[in-house]
């Protein structure tokens, strides 16, 4: 884990102008972060409050190589053993316990965090495969009602998969029988405390809806906006990066754009958007109205997955299931710019070539493959295809920041920062952050000095519940 410090945020002095932009729903500003200094190592912090919100001790977790360090301090229980578990959501607020179906305080928390879909409550020492990766050793409460407990972990990271970053730890009322589900009869929630990364500050924007699922996400520095795509319904919003302010931009459903997943805006204020299995590209003018909808080959196996912008105006555009990348002409033309068979680059099962990126000299494209870590360069002139690198499993979104690539690490829930060469042939990953804990982060952008990358939740599409409101998320380059 590398060390960094934050960017400071800068003042952006557009607002939301867009004519023509419809005013649907809006969500309230984020508040300002505050700045943050040099990160030390990955470590954490829950403050652990009762119902009626009081602070009744803390939790601090510490990475390690492999492993978690956890500590936990409390007061004002009754003695004896008390099951304490981490449960998925961030939210220390009443809501349905799963144990009772009725409405309990923190049930908001959600259920046990279960990373590996064990759906089976266990023991603390369980793989996660077989148990809640949320299940962790008992805490014991003395006479005078202080308790205490310091146990290692690899069930959890603050980190990667298993992360546990803006979860809840829970201490329950009674003890946990490490069998039963779905809490091993722990009893009520007594306490509950959001798990916070220390010494780094990041700026959230809310999204509305229950089913968004922001995939992709581009910024138009001319107006001061960003613009997230809903995988789910295709509906466009637009948010004002200084004021936080977001309004629907472009509805979903209409001409065929029933889902959104990358986005670029051009120099033209135009909006390009990848409509994945419907297998095509649409254009929206810079009203949000559509232009054109470009549709490749009809195939059931079609996901066009990502877009970007070429310096000559073309567009190239990924299909993680068909192999072949097509290309855009600045007249608006689409066609089959490369097929992939006659290349090293070899199709498998799952999501195969994804995010990709223009070098600013104009002479390749660098791709990501995300079902084997691969890191792609295509020459633009001779169409030669060379290996840059591997080990980013997961890749999803790329951004190039300089020598700098940028990767959103889907299932990994991390951002990677990959080192190129100056020819872009070779690349070296120099750090690797998840931020202040990332759900399924799907695609980025740049906004001056700062970062943006959608908080997708695209698992959650696959099985479970979201965790509602999405956001984007604004960082530091690092």
């Amino acid at each position: 884990m590398r060390n960094y410090t934050l960017a400071l945020w800068p003042l952006l002095s557009l607002g939301l102008t867009a004519a023509g932009m419809a005013q649907a729903q809006t969500v309230p500003a984020p508040t300002a972060p505050a700045t943050s200094g040099t990160v030390g190592p990955l470590n954490a912090r829950a403050v652990l409050v009762d119902a009626q919100g009081r602070p009744q001790g803390e939790a601090t977790f510490v990475q390690r190589a492999g492993d978690v360090r956890v500590n936990v301090q409390v007061r004002g229980l009754t003695p004896g053993n008390h099951g304490m578990h981490i449960h998925e959501f961030s939210a220390c607020t009443p809501g349905v316990d799963a144990a009772t179906n009725a409405a309990v305080p923190f049930g908001g928390a959600g259920p046990h965090f279960d990373p590996a879909m064990s759906h089976n409550h266990d023991k603390p020492t369980a793989p996660n495969e077989l148990g809640h990766g949320g299940d962790l050793p008992m805490l014991q409460v003395g006479e005078n009602g202080s308790g205490q407990a310091s146990f290692v972990t690899d069930k959890v990271s603050l980190m990667g998969e298993n992360g546990v970053l803006n979860r809840t730890l829970v201490v329950h009322a009674n003890a946990d029988d490490y069998a039963s589900d779905p809490a091993g009869k722990s009893g009520g929630r007594l306490l509950c405390g959001a798990v916070q990364r220390q010494g780094l500050s990041v700026r959230d924007y809310t999204l509305p809806g229950w089913q968004t699922f922001p995939e992709g996400v581009t910024y138009d520095a001319e107006r001061g906006l960003l613009f997230t795509g809903s995988a789910e319904t295709g509906d466009i919003y637009a948010v004002n990066a200084e004021s936080g302010q977001t309004s629907l931009y472009s509805r979903g459903g209409a001409l065929g754009r029933r889902a959104a997943l990358g986005l670029k805006v051009d120099g033209q204020g135009r909006l390009w958007i990848a409509g994945g299995a419907e297998g095509t590209v649409s254009v929206l003018d810079r009203y949000g109205v559509t232009l054109k909808v470009l549709e490749t080959p009809k195939s059931p196996a079609a996901f066009i997955n990502d877009l970007t912008l070429a310096p000559d105006g073309s567009v190239y555009v990924t299909d993680s299931r068909r192999p072949v990348i097509y290309r855009v002409s600045p007249d608006l033309r689409l066609s089959a710019w490369l097929h992939l068979a006659d290349t090293p680059i070899r199709y498998g099962e799952g999501d195969n070539l994804n995010g990709i990126v223009a070098t600013p000299d104009g002479r390749a494209l660098l791709v990501a493959q995300s079902n084997t870590g691969d890191l792609w360069r295509i020459d633009l002139r001779t169409k030669a295809v060379r290996k840059v690198m591997t080990g980013l499993k997961n890749a999803d979104g790329l951004v190039l920041r300089g020598q700098d690539l940028y990767v959103a690490r889907n299932r990994d829930q991390l951002v990677s920062r990959v080192r190129l060469s100056s020819d872009w042939t070779s690349g070296q990953l120099a750090a690797e952050e998840p931020l202040a804990g990332l759900r399924f982060p799907a695609t980025l952008t740049l906004v001056g000095s700062d970062l943006v990358v959608t908080q997708a939740q695209l698992d959650r599409r696959e099985g479970g519940t979201p965790e509602t409101p999405f956001r984007l998320t604004r960082f530091g380059a690092f």
